[in-house]
């Protein structure tokens, strides 16, 4: 059991995939040394110990960490009994005891957000006998009739988070650009539409989130690594003309549209590039998910740069190795960020959460300064 309430303790739970959680934490730490990793509650899920709480969060959200997904505050812990009922009113009080909780009252949006967590044990713990959305349902509707404050799960300016094991929940508030990510736990998830093409879509519509990016209506854009065309879609689908490179064919559902909309090169990203940058073409986005190690796909992207519009920007996934005795995938990371710094002006990279073994990077050119990313650099990743 923890030591809650020791002199000068506080708790935060760090999110990340289970195989970046160790950096995640190193990322956390290089914002403050004294945090250490009181307990492991699942893969990904780390309940650390920290001094100073508020300031991390500060830091955090300044300074955005690569691999860490989501963060929440984790001030209180509460015994479960796994009757809703029971729970409910428990966690509700638990809350409700935080200095935070006067940040409540009429016309503040909040949302609870309340997240499983599988156990650690051998042996299954006793489940809970309700799911996270209904006890979502039922403590928003108790703390929006005890303060007046308006539930929104979409955007809310207060979070509730709350961890759930079988036995324990871990409960905290803070303001919700503090969590990093306004989905619990970083998951992000969205509808699979009829028309979706693949997977990969979602990593595009994820990091123009993330990344707080907006495709241009019009222009030209650069799909590399394009098939079967799930990113090309999405360009088409903004309005861009979109020229879609990759030796293999994409899906049928884009056969039918116009040559004037869009250009399937069949041919390798390395003679396209050459070939575009003897033609001078320019492009608003340049797009990339091809399967290359990390360092090659950005020294392509430093080729890539001279086509580049002045105010265009480069979205790219960075595929990373599994971590062996020979190889890990943070000094891969870190020398590939490095090679792109030394053409792009921007370069921030996000472990996202329909990412898999790789990162996802947006670059920019100077021109494009102010307009993009105005926060913090990413804090150096470190081995």
């Amino acid at each position: 059991m923890l030591a809650y309430g020791v002199s000068d303790t506080e708790y935060v739970i760090i999110t990340a995939q289970p195989e970046f959680l160790q950096p995640a934490v190193i990322e956390m730490q290089s914002l403050c040394r004294e945090l250490t990793v009181a307990e492991e509650l699942a893969p990904g899920i780390a309940l650390c110990a920290v001094p100073r709480l508020r300031e991390l969060l500060r830091q955090a959200m300044e300074k955005t960490p690569i691999f860490v997904r989501h963060l929440a505050p984790a001030q209180a812990i509460v015994e479960l009994s796994g009757a809703i009922e029971e729970d409910c009113a428990r966690l509700a009080l638990s809350l409700a005891a935080l200095p935070e909780f006067a940040w409540l009252g009429p016309g503040q949006y909040f949302a609870v957000q309340a997240r499983l967590v599988p156990s650690q044990a051998q042996q299954p713990a006793r489940p809970l006998a309700y799911t996270s959305g209904q006890l979502n349902q039922k403590l928003a509707k108790v703390i929006s009739e005890e303060t007046g404050a308006i539930e929104s799960i979409r955007k809310p300016q207060i979070v509730l988070s709350l961890a759930l094991t079988a036995e324990r929940g871990f409960v905290g508030i803070s303001l919700a650009e503090e969590n990093l990510s306004s989905w619990p736990g970083g998951e992000r998830h969205f509808a699979r539409l009829p028309e979706q093409i693949s997977r990969s879509e979602m990593k595009l519509l994820e990091a123009l989130e993330v990344f707080h990016l907006t495709l241009p209506s019009d222009g030209e854009a650069l799909d590399l690594g394009a098939a079967p065309g799930g990113w090309t879609r999405l360009l088409l689908q903004a309005g861009l003309h979109v020229v879609a490179v990759d030796p293999a064919a994409l899906a049928p559902a884009l056969s039918g549209i116009p040559r004037s909309r869009l250009e399937h090169r069949r041919c390798s990203a390395e003679v396209y590039l050459a070939e575009a940058l003897r033609r001078g073409r320019r492009f608003a986005v340049i797009t990339n998910d091809m399967r290359l190690d990390a360092r090659d796909a950005a020294r392509l992207l430093t080729r890539a740069a001279a086509l580049l519009t002045d105010d265009g920007f480069v979205l790219s996934v960075l595929k990373l190795p599994h971590a062996t005795n020979r190889i890990q995938p943070l000094p891969v990371l870190r020398e590939a960020l490095e090679i792109l710094e030394r053409t792009y002006a921007i370069v921030k990279a996000r472990q996202l959460f329909h990412n898999r073994q790789e990162v996802t990077v947006v670059a920019a050119s100077p021109q494009r300064q102010g307009r993009l990313f105005r926060g913090h650099r990413s804090p150096k990743v470190r081995a």
